[in-house]
């Protein structure tokens, strides 16, 4: 008997996994740095001063070179170093002698820079630096500064990028507020790309030279001169993130999200994952049952990584409690996405507020879906045989109920790519486990309110037949919804879409099903090719996929292809 009762909560746990795919776990580590130079460098760099401001133009890039082989140590060679590269890339220069001069310039600089923002003392090494670091978009000051160097991945699909220009890519972060627009960005904290370089040496005292290093916040790439030269700044908005990622903890929001939502509530809304930008396009990523935003850390990084898409697009992710039944939540991220519109737009005429692209994974692409259909009486007559003015309920239920069930197009959204998505329903849903699955999920107060006025006012009888068993008590769950024999998913299923849609649909055994032409039985393991296919899709891939196509190279190369591909507005 133990054992019975032991099978059944492992079971349920292995049907939860099976519908989210892996999200959890840590992604970066730190590389270790070299170590510090120790000894000091007395006066006689001021003599290799003079003879640098000596040597002819055309000599310069050799006389930087041989000063790599100095045998004296201290920083002091470092601006030496500094110097000499200054007067390289003040020269006309070929494009692979440029590469050339930003190395070593950034070599020459990256001591320096790990020296100021660990706050190492380096006047006892004849050195006094001085950082300045630019606030961020609203003003407040980063608090602590990460080498984006340092950062390594275990993801080996996410390896950091090579330095794409002039100067030291760190991660700025400071703690989110709660206020302002610190409300529409992860409560874990704000990270941003920060570029430092150097603006002023002060060498008046020989022994104690001060350099003065800036750190330049950037939201989008920015020039730098050096003399007549304009050189792009370092710009690594993909390292921030992944330093985000790595304090997340909404994958341990995942769980108890979908069986005790009550408790991740205030959690729910769109975070903005970079600054906001009336002049950037919103991706808006909505991730599936028991999930979190941290599936999409793979498509964020390609896109962050991608100078022409970071620079033309904005990456918002959805974070909702997975228990309640997707057209709840649609609901409810609807009217968060409309609010953080409108905080951006007030007029609805920024290229923000009318270029949304939307992904979303599994259950998630049901909820996309209702941002780009009209639902008209369908879903409400499918449900109730009275009309919502007939509905004997207090107007906010009454409003709340024509919210779920009743809703339009969302003009500003021009393309949806779903993700593993079962438009028609996974059979998984209506088996057993997915039944002990559907008892454990306690539902919101927020829907439970809804359903008790609803209750008080109508019985059974007001309500379809084919709609009494997913009505009962506080309403239908995420994993009733899910059902191939719920009316309202199949009713959504004959609805037309109102903006383009493209499908990935995952294969859990691409050696045996290549094709549904060839494999009529193709699924990702949750979701079957037949329920996941939309004859309407303006294009559609299959992948190797266990239902976690997020991840998958060749999906994430699909996506990438899509936004790259669509109309500049």
């Amino acid at each position: 008997m133990l054992q019975r009762y032991l099978t059944a909560p492992l079971l349920i746990l292995l049907l939860v996994i099976a519908l989210q795919g892996c999200s959890q776990g840590k992604y970066i580590y730190w590389k270790q740095p070299a170590q510090l130079p120790e000894e000091a460098v007395t006066g006689f760099l001021a003599y290799q001063y003079i003879g640098l401001n000596q040597v002819a133009d055309e000599a310069v890039a050799d006389y930087c070179l041989q000063l790599t082989a100095q045998r004296s140590s201290g920083y002091q060679l470092f601006l030496l170093q500094l110097s000499c590269a200054e007067r390289w890339l003040a020269l006309p220069l070929t494009g692979e002698q440029r590469q050339q001069a930003i190395g070593y310039y950034n070599r020459a600089l990256m001591p320096l820079v790990r020296a100021a923002i660990s706050g190492q003392d380096t006047r006892p090494l004849n050195l006094q630096l001085e950082l300045q670091v630019d606030s961020d978009e609203s003003g407040l000051a980063f608090e602590q500064f990460f080498l984006a160097a340092d950062l390594q991945t275990y993801d080996p699909f996410m390896l950091r990028q090579q330095d794409n220009g002039l100067g030291i890519a760190v991660i700025g972060q400071r703690e989110n507020t709660g206020a302002e627009l610190d409300r529409y960005f992860p409560p874990e904290g704000i990270f941003r790309p920060v570029t430092v370089m150097p603006v002023k040496l002060d060498y008046s005292n020989p022994l104690l030279p001060v350099l003065t290093l800036r750190g330049v916040y950037m939201q989008q790439p920015q020039q730098w001169p050096v003399a007549r030269q304009h050189y792009a700044l370092n710009y690594d908005p993909a390292s921030a993130y992944l330093c985000l990622v790595e304090v997340a903890v909404a994958d341990q929001l995942e769980k108890t999200g979908l069986f005790n939502a009550d408790r991740v509530e205030d959690k729910l809304g769109i975070y903005a994952i970079e600054p906001l930008s009336e002049d950037k396009i919103p991706i808006l990523m909505i991730h599936g049952l028991n999930s979190s935003p941290l599936i999409w850390r793979r498509l964020s990084w390609a896109i962050f990584s991608n100078p022409q898409l970071s620079a033309r697009y904005q990456v918002w992710h959805a974070f909702y409690p997975s228990g309640p039944p997707p057209f709840f939540n649609a609901m409810r991220l609807r009217k968060r996405t409309d609010e953080l519109l409108h905080r951006l737009s007030p007029d609805a005429q920024a290229i923000a507020a009318n270029n949304m692209v939307l992904v979303g994974h599994s259950m998630g692409g049901i909820i996309s879906k209702t941002f780009v259909q009209n639902s008209g009486m369908a879903l409400w007559d499918t449900t109730f045989y009275r009309s919502p003015a007939e509905l004997p309920v207090d107007d906010d239920t009454r409003r709340t109920l024509e919210d779920i069930f009743i809703f339009a197009a969302k003009p500003y959204v021009k393309s949806v790519v779903f993700i593993d998505t079962p438009h028609r329903g996974a059979a998984t849903a209506d088996g057993w486990i997915g039944r002990l699955a559907s008892m454990m999920i306690t539902l919101p107060q927020t829907m439970k309110s809804v359903f008790n006025q609803m209750w008080l006012a109508l019985t059974k009888e007001d309500i379809k037949p084919a709609m009494r068993s997913y009505m009962r008590g506080f309403g239908p769950n995420s994993v009733d919804v899910l059902s191939p024999k719920h009316p309202l998913v199949q009713q959504l299923s004959q609805l037309p879409l109102q903006a383009p849609v493209y499908s990935i649909i995952g294969n859990d055994d691409p050696k045996r099903c290549k094709a549904f032409a060839l494999c009529p039985g193709l699924n990702d393991s949750v979701v079957p090719y037949k329920s996941a296919h939309l004859n309407a899709a303006a294009a559609e891939i299959v992948v190797p996929s266990e239902h976690n196509s997020y991840q998958s190279p060749q999906a994430i190369e699909f996506i990438l292809n899509i936004l790259t591909s669509a109309p500049s507005q």
